[in-house]
């Protein structure tokens, strides 16, 4: 038997709410904290940005009762072909930092003649396709970048992560790309633009999947849905999910209307189980127009990677009851439990400074109870 899931996230619509902690002891967490602006879209298009639905709004739990934990195999350990070095980046050499520093830039301006002299082959550039993903772009910034060693040290993979500033809103929208850097017989670099073979293509396929870039796209994914729940942008919405069937566009734009935004990202990522890849335990602040108080949140998602892609989305569609009982056992794990019973102290802490963050808590969770 299964059931839908109109919301593969439980957001915390009152703005925080104590977890049921959970996870199968086999299961190793990572524990990421986001400080700087990250996402998933590659500079070939219009940013997409990644979020869940919420339907309810559920009121604090300060306990929870322990589910059985279900028996789950280990996925089998995944060995990246061509030396590929799985797990593992630093940051860009000389000349490659500066390569992929200003192929951005000059991609979001619309410089085509610059890009053409970053390129393996300038007759390839898409001309029309630049055009049409800067022509709403203002700046770019906080550009970071992380390096694979890439195959036999002829290719760097590039991971960037930035933060895109549109014309028409005044917030930015993370976003996360990759980049291939081959080194030439001068000693110079160029992004590849060329094709490759398909061995080559499975191997950056196999490093996309590594969980260190995973941990980056992932959390980039999500600080891309909470933009997209600020504008309410149903186009940027639907590019975040599996299924944009699912999204409730009506209550995004009742939920989110009087935030201002998100901060103080930490991030924790497990295993996921037969639909999707993870479960994402995300805690962050909201700041409400009418608050001085940021107010601490804790909610999770769903996240599912695409098997020829490999970038993540929020997994909103079916689920089964296995895993049901899986993601149940996860909530019982002891760190979430610790992390939402802080997360509760935070909020009641919060509540209790601020009369109009207590006033408008109360007014959600009235109606999360109707």
């Amino acid at each position: 038997m299964k059931f839908k899931r109109y919301i593969m996230a439980f957001c915390s619509s009152a703005l925080v709410f104590g977890l049921s902690l959970f996870l199968s002891p086999h299961a190793k967490p990572t524990v990421t904290t986001d400080t700087s602006p990250t996402a998933t879209a590659a500079p070939t298009a219009t940013p997409a940005p990644t979020f869940p639905v919420a339907t309810k709004a559920p009121t604090p739990a300060l306990e929870a009762t322990p589910s059985p934990e279900p028996t789950v195999t280990e996925p089998p350990e995944q060995k990246l072909p061509y030396g590929l070095v799985d797990d593992e980046l630093s940051k860009p050499v000389t000349g490659v930092s500066e390569l992929v520093t200003a192929y951005i830039q000059a991609y979001y301006s619309n410089d085509t003649d610059t890009i053409s002299s970053l390129v393996s082959d300038p007759s390839l550039v898409d001309t029309a396709a630049i055009e049409k993903a800067s022509a709403n772009i203002k700046n770019v910034e906080n550009i970071e970048l992380y390096k694979n060693p890439g195959i036999n040290g002829t290719y760097n993979i590039v991971y960037a992560s930035y933060s895109l500033y549109y014309k028409d809103l005044q917030l930015y929208v993370p976003q996360f790309s990759e980049y291939y850097v081959k080194r030439l017989p001068d000693g110079s670099f160029r992004i590849q633009n060329t094709p490759f073979s398909e061995k080559t293509e499975a191997a950056f396929l196999q490093a996309r999947k590594t969980e260190v870039v995973q941990n980056l796209a992932i959390t980039s994914l999500i600080r891309r849905y909470h933009t997209a729940c600020l504008v309410v942008s149903e186009p940027l919405l639907e590019q975040c999910v599996t299924d944009a069937g699912y999204l409730n566009i009506t209550y995004l734009s009742s939920r989110y209307s009087v935030t201002e935004n998100f901060s103080d990202y930490n991030f924790i990522l497990y295993p996921g189980i037969n639909e999707f890849d993870y479960i994402v335990f995300v805690t962050h602040s909201e700041k409400i127009v009418f608050s001085d108080t940021p107010a601490p949140c804790m909610e999770y998602y769903y996240v599912d990677v695409d098997d020829t892609s490999g970038l993540p989305r929020i997994y909103l569609g079916i689920t089964s009851l296995d895993t049901d009982a899986y993601c149940a056992a996860v909530i019982q794990n002891e760190e979430i439990q610790e992390l939402a019973k802080q997360t509760n102290n935070d909020m009641l802490e919060a509540l209790r400074t601020d009369d109009d963050l207590q006033e408008f808590y109360e007014l959600l969770v009235s109606n999360a109870s109707e």
